[in-house]
């Protein structure tokens, strides 16, 4: 939860943009809620969300509802606040919770919501949770006037897609730093896509609390165009990263197809200079149709005996389904790690020349804990410039084979 106070509400009321709405049937916790934002210049009080909804409130600048605990208890109150997040790029809500127990937060985060409060701790932490959501509106906002994903039709983005056919090699460290030295280095916009159905990890990477997920970019076939995938994206402020997230629910991830990521990739090449696309080690018809469909497959190798089997046979496979072994980048991970195995011995066993060596760096698992890129966080660490070194190998690549 997020911490407030005195100084939170100033910061919040200074900024311009997001108007707060707070909607709460009570009139005694409304009067309380209230009073706890009483700073912020913007904010209005509602008993019921069709009072809102029919009021002159001014959104064009963004929305942040609050929900008063009364709120949990309406369904239709809810669903009808999740669909107004998923078509409002420009809103955000908090709800606030008389008990805070783990039904009622799973609730609030399958609807979507940004964030939730307890009801005996809104004077320390609904300030705070007001502030980020105006903040991130604020900047979201200007992000879509400086860098919206959006580039012409004829535009055909580069697909990097970053594998292994063994886990806990660091696919998805990699994926998300490489992303960033990607972004650093493009005029257009850079996409993270997220296709480890299961268990992906890159919105815990990078601290995101995305509202959507690949799925829903899958489900919705041929209607999905540029303007939908960019309400399903999540961008990473820092970094300037799109993430098109996997899904918290394993299920919906189940309902992702082979036919229904090659129509999710298309819009991505529109609407992105460059696709990264973290995947499961398994190759599986999806894993194996956005495989088919990269430019470039980043092909990652552990320093251990048992990944270069796997790497070998991994490898076999792509052969049998006849995607060009020349499109691969072999990268060893913990290349430095005193394991009584060297380069030449996986190079051997790979019949295969390895491009890029990463080193074995402390600096990783605490950029992870951080939630931030290493090539953002130790900019001048070993690992950022060997990643930086691998985002050039994919930038001489394009540009070897004509594309900007």
């Amino acid at each position: 939860m997020t911490t407030g106070g005195v100084d939170s509400v100033e910061a919040a009321s200074a900024l311009p943009g997001a108007a707060v709405a707070v909607v709460e049937e009570d009139a005694v916790v409304l009067a309380r809620l209230v009073g706890v934002l009483a700073s912020v210049p913007t904010l209005q009080p509602f008993l019921h969300l069709d009072e809102l909804l029919d009021s002159d409130i001014d959104t064009a600048e963004g929305l942040v509802l609050v929900l008063g605990p009364s709120q949990v208890y309406e369904e239709s109150t809810l669903d009808r606040v999740s669909a107004l997040l998923r078509t409002e790029g420009s809103f955000g809500a908090v709800l606030v919770v008389a008990e805070p127990d783990a039904a009622t937060l799973r609730m609030a985060l399958r609807a979507g919501l940004d964030d939730a409060v307890a009801l005996d701790r809104t004077e320390e932490d609904l300030p705070g949770a007001v502030r980020d959501l105006r903040y991130r509106l604020q900047s979201s906002s200007s992000s879509k006037t400086t860098a919206r994903p959006t580039t012409p039709a004829e535009h055909r983005g580069r697909v990097t897609t970053v594998f292994s056919p063994k886990g806990g090699v660091g696919k998805s460290v990699i994926s998300v730093n490489l992303a960033t030295a990607l972004a650093h280095r493009s005029d257009r916009a850079v996409a993270l896509l997220d296709l480890d159905l299961q268990f992906g990890d890159v919105a815990v990477m990078l601290r995101l609390k995305p509202a959507h997920h690949v799925g829903e970019a899958a489900a919705a076939g041929s209607r999905l165009d540029a303007d939908l995938l960019e309400s399903l994206l999540v961008r990473h402020e820092r970094s300037g990263v799109y993430v098109l997230a996997a899904p918290t629910d394993t299920s919906e991830g189940a309902k992702v197809t082979s036919q229904s990521i090659s129509e999710v990739l298309a819009v991505m090449r529109r609407t992105a200079d460059h696709i990264i696309v973290d995947t499961a080690p398994v190759l599986d018809d999806t894993v194996l149709q956005v495989l088919s469909e990269s430019d470039d497959i980043v092909y990652v190798v552990g320093m251990d005996v048992p990944s270069v089997k796997n790497a070998r046979l991994g490898l076999q496979a792509l052969e049998l389904v006849q995607i060009p072994l020349d499109r691969i980048l072999v990268v060893l991970n913990r290349a430095d790690s005193r394991v009584h195995l060297a380069t030449r011995d996986v190079e051997r066993a790979l019949q295969m020349k390895v491009d890029a060596s990463l080193p074995s760096d402390a600096l990783v698992p605490q950029s992870v804990n951080k939630g931030a890129p290493a090539v953002l966080e130790f900019d001048r660490s070993r690992f950022a410039g060997r990643m930086r070194e691998i985002a050039s190998l994919i930038l001489n690549r394009a540009s070897s084979e004509g594309e900007p």
